[in-house]
């Protein structure tokens, strides 16, 4: 309804959801020779209209504006950019070859000094290495560039994944490509081991004919217990299944019933060790699995038990299992793995012991495996340059999770808020609390999504933070929030924005600061665009869109305060296209604008000079 007055129009606009929240009245005021196309005040608060020029320029066929948000992605989307991939450690051919064929450039360098590596890793987006390249700390504070390190197999103990988590840099491994090869060795080994085979084997290289003596074990009727219960330990537990023996086993990750249906009897570890006849290891080595068989584990287990390990080395103590071989407790062993590879001349009397089957490390040293980890690690790194997977990742859980176009939104706005919570405290923040609600197309309750709604929290607000001296991504802000002493959590509390509000979704980021003052922001995603909703106990304002600049401060809610504002912006040239003021019960209203290009710390100190005005920030919420 629009009429009138003299040369001005005024008109009312009933305006419903998703625009605005419902029952909101706009009244809009025009003036013929104003540079702004006009005034908004809704439901009783200003807004100012951006100018008629930047009205028409925006409402042009070709305008981005009447996009949406995805479709603004879709028409900035530009095809992945070919990754620079360096191959090492002799990897196979066909990783070369995937490489290529996807689009991206792959140079092998079998034979680098750790110079010459240093020298050339700056240029590289990724690398993939077997066992021999160490990714050190020094190595990767020379990879500037790099985006994800591919191991071709299982094992990463030769890549400092903390430092490559700090550098953000993605780690992954290729779990599936040797599980056949490793879990077949470890079953000869343990035939071997119960046979005494190597030991027959070298009396008759000697010209001997020893029948008797190699007397060894049926593995028929015999217990195994298979400690971790992995795609390994699977395989080897069907396998053993195969020699009608029993199988129990220990892996905290692998529940009962699933156990079950494999054939696997899950128990306590004491238990494991006292009931085997035969233990086989598979297991990363972590501080829980280091020296997990010890002098006391191996005093729990029967006498005469036969143990391989085909895992890592460390989790076997070497000292303990010379001592148990040399007494007889433990009737023979099998090692593929060792403490320290190669193994020192220290390890020597255990590696020459009559009972000891040792190999030098020949878990994945099959044509197939080499195949398979070298197809596995191209396929994966290229599905993680291209945004597509996030398959084999062992660094960051949530990728995956991040990558749904559906998260995109959410993820839009946690960035901003930890941007604006970041800019507008008065002090370093030393907590974060995130609490999340609703969510239709992504269910932002669900543990993955908080996760990497955090995540992205804290990337945001560490970019403004002057401590963080390493760019901030969403791979390793959890890392770096640790580094800084900030404490963050997830909190299940319901939001009191929710309150007769028509929000489906509210993201919610609690911060207080080192000297104990504390302020919260809420926000809530309308179809794919991000708004804010509340700040602090300010929750009576319509959402307003966090984007580029704002100015927020707190002032008298009385007649006339933000006209007084408005015109030192205008004495400034400083155009404002949106304004908002929030409510609370008590004396000072919150105001928040958007305005055009930058503010100046002169027109900052006018603003704070305003007898009416308090606590004037600005936050810049671009890139």
């Amino acid at each position: 309804m629009f009429f009138k007055i003299k040369s001005h129009t005024f008109g009312f606009l009933f305006v419903s959801p998703p625009f605005q929240p419902p029952s909101t009245i706009l009244l809009c005021v025009t003036y013929p020779s104003s540079e702004h196309a006009g005034i908004v005040l809704s439901c009783g608060r200003l807004r100012l209209f951006r100018d008629l020029q930047r009205e028409r320029r925006e409402s042009s066929p070709m305008s981005l504006s009447k996009l949406g948000l995805a479709g603004r992605r879709a028409f900035h989307a530009a095809a992945p950019r070919a990754a620079r991939i360096l191959c090492l450690d002799n990897i196979d051919p066909v990783c070369v070859d995937i490489f290529q064929e996807r689009g991206h450039h792959a140079d092998v360098k079998n034979k680098l000094s750790v110079e010459q590596l240093h020298g050339i890793i700056g240029n590289y987006d990724g690398m993939v290495i077997r066992s021999a390249t160490k990714a050190t700390p020094d190595l990767l504070a020379k990879a500037t560039n790099m985006k994800v390190i591919g191991r071709a197999g299982v094992g990463i103990d030769n890549i400092d994944v903390a430092e490559a988590t700090r550098k953000g840099v993605l780690v992954m491994n290729t779990p599936g490509g040797n599980t056949v090869s490793t879990a077949q060795l470890a079953i000869s080994l343990l035939c071997s081991a119960a046979r005494r085979i190597p030991e027959a084997d070298i009396s008759m290289k000697a010209g001997k004919w020893e029948r008797k003596k190699f007397m060894g074990q049926e593995l028929k009727g015999k217990t195994i217990a298979i400690v971790g219960c992995g795609r390994i330990g699977q395989m080897v537990a069907k396998w053993a299944q195969g020699f009608d023996m029993e199988v129990i086993g220990f892996d905290p990750a692998l529940p009962k019933d699933a156990a079950a249906e494999l054939g696997i009897q899950l128990m306590d570890l004491p238990d494991v060790w006292a009931k085997a006849d035969f233990i086989t290891l598979h297991t990363p080595l972590t501080p829980d699995t280091q020296d997990l068989v010890n002098d006391e584990s191996i005093a729990q287990m029967k006498d005469g038990v036969i143990i391989v390990n085909c895992a890592r080395g460390g989790i076997i103590n070497e000292d303990a299992l010379l001592k148990a071989l040399n007494s007889g407790k433990v009737a023979s062993a099998a090692l593929d793995v060792y403490s320290s590879e190669p193994p020192p001349e220290s390890s020597r009397e255990l590696l020459q012991h009559p009972r000891l089957v040792c190999t030098p490390h020949l878990g994945a040293s099959t044509e197939e495996a080499q195949v398979n980890v070298a197809r596995d690690v191209a396929v994966q790194m290229c599905d993680t340059l291209e945004g597509k997977a996030y398959t084999g990742v062992v660094n960051v859980s949530y990728m995956a999770v991040a990558n749904e176009p559906a998260m995109q939104p959410y993820m839009i706005l946690a960035e901003r808020i930890g941007k604006m919570q970041a800019q507008i405290s008065s002090s370093k923040v030393v907590k974060v609390g995130l609490r999340t609600y609703g969510g239709k197309a992504a269910n932002i309750e669900a543990n993955s999504a908080r996760q990497v709604i955090l995540a992205t929290v804290m990337k945001g607000l560490l970019q403004y933070t002057k401590e963080c001296k390493t760019a901030p991504s969403l791979i390793n802000s959890p890392f770096l929030s640790k580094e800084m002493g900030i404490e963050t959590s997830i909190d299940d509390k319901i939001h009191a924005v929710l309150v007769n509000s028509p929000y489906t979704n509210v993201i919610t980021v609690d911060i207080t600061l080192e000297d104990g003052e504390t302020h919260s922001i809420s926000g809530s995603v309308f179809g794919e665009e991000p708004n804010l909703v509340q700040i602090d106990n300010h929750r009576s304002f319509p959402a307003f869109k966090p984007e580029g600049t704002i100015v927020m401060f707190r002032n008298e809610d009385r007649a006339g305060v933000v006209l007084q504002v408005l015109q030192e912006l205008e004495a400034a040239e400083v155009n404002v296209g949106r304004l908002n003021v929030g409510r609370q019960e008590g004396e000072l209203a919150l105001t928040i604008m958007g305005i055009d290009g930058e503010i100046t710390p002169d027109v900052m100190s006018k603003l704070g000079a305003l007898s009416a005005v308090r606590e004037v920030s600005v936050a810049n919420l671009s890139a």
